[in-house]
């Protein structure tokens, strides 16, 4: 069961490109950016001494903060370009299979409905995410190691002004968690999507954006409330730190990071709280909802087409 699993996933990695060449592109750009900029840097005589001279003379926050905003940025960036893909593979995968008569072909294989329907639900929110990260990881190394020739060029240490500093194994298995929490997160809306492709005869996108929207429409005028717009909106709010704890009033500025700095004391894998999250009464209902939405797509693959 797992192996097959394994294969429907790996059919859905080798049939959608984009999950995998978008995210691959825009790193290659952010790559190509940074080197572009250290190469125009070169020629118009920027002087490589000053910007160390800043690091060295402000000390271990300002080369967390840059080396936390290269980091942050590109993940940023990656985790938009996932979102996307996923939105747009989600609402083709069901839809697509029938558009091409490409289902025929599946079904003449000893795959049932309901292992075919998982294995997209799997891809969007297991597949797609590591994919993204392995990319976001190989970027991120390269990132450091221009900016590790730059300082170089300057006369600094690169160890002491960005490797010592930025605790980028940390950063990485806290972006590695938040990918895959918020992508669990996001289940029942992939399981929407999921069930509109399935169902749709055309136009996908119409029927995964109209419904909600009527339904928030027949709210405010019948009830006069705002409760199905008001839970959308807490269900996006909620997503980045659904898996984290975060210190409330805490203010972490220069003199504090230095001080954890030196003590050694930096630790970002503490805003973790996976016990949070599995408790967290939205996630399993969240699953709940995704599991409806995955039986109706089921449902739709058997007998829609």
């Amino acid at each position: 069961m797992i192996g097959r699993m394994l294969m429907l996933v790996r059919r859905e990695l080798w049939e959608h490109k984009a999950l995998i060449v978008a995210p691959l592109v825009v790193a290659a750009l952010m790559i190509f950016g940074f080197v572009l900029s250290f190469i125009t840097a070169v020629f118009t005589g920027v002087s490589f001494d000053v910007a160390v001279a800043t690091l060295e003379l402000t000390g271990a926050p300002a080369s967390l903060t840059g080396g936390a905003a290269l980091l942050g940025v590109s993940s940023g960036m990656l985790n938009l370009v996932l979102a996307a893909v996923v939105f747009f593979y989600s609402i083709d995968a069901l839809y697509a299979e029938r558009k091409d008569k490409s289902i025929l072909f599946w079904r003449s294989l000893p795959v049932t409905d309901t292992e075919t329907v998982i294995s997209k639900l799997l891809t969007a929110v297991i597949a797609a995410p590591l994919v993204t990260i392995g990319i976001m990881i190989a970027a991120q190394i390269v990132l450091l190691i221009l900016a590790t020739l730059a300082i170089l060029i300057g006369g600094g240490n690169p160890v002491e002004l960005i490797w010592g500093p930025l605790p980028f194994v940390q950063f990485w298995v806290l972006t590695i968690y938040t990918f895959i929490t918020s992508s669990i997160w996001f289940a029942p809306l992939i399981g929407w999507f999921l069930l509109c492709s399935a169902f749709a005869k055309r136009s996908v996108l119409l029927w995964v954006v109209l419904p909600i929207v009527v339904l928030v429409m027949l709210e405010g005028i019948v009830l006069r409330s705002l409760h199905m717009s008001a839970f959308i909106r807490d269900r996006f709010a909620d997503a980045p730190v659904a898996g984290l704890s975060l210190p409330n009033g805490v203010v972490m500025d220069d003199n504090a990071l230095r001080a954890l700095v030196q003590s050694g004391d930096l630790n970002i894998l503490q805003v973790i709280a996976p016990g949070q999250y599995l408790a967290s009464p939205g996630l399993w209902g969240g699953l709940v909802v995704t599991a409806l939405f995955l039986a109706g797509a089921v449902y739709c693959r058997r007998f829609r087409s």
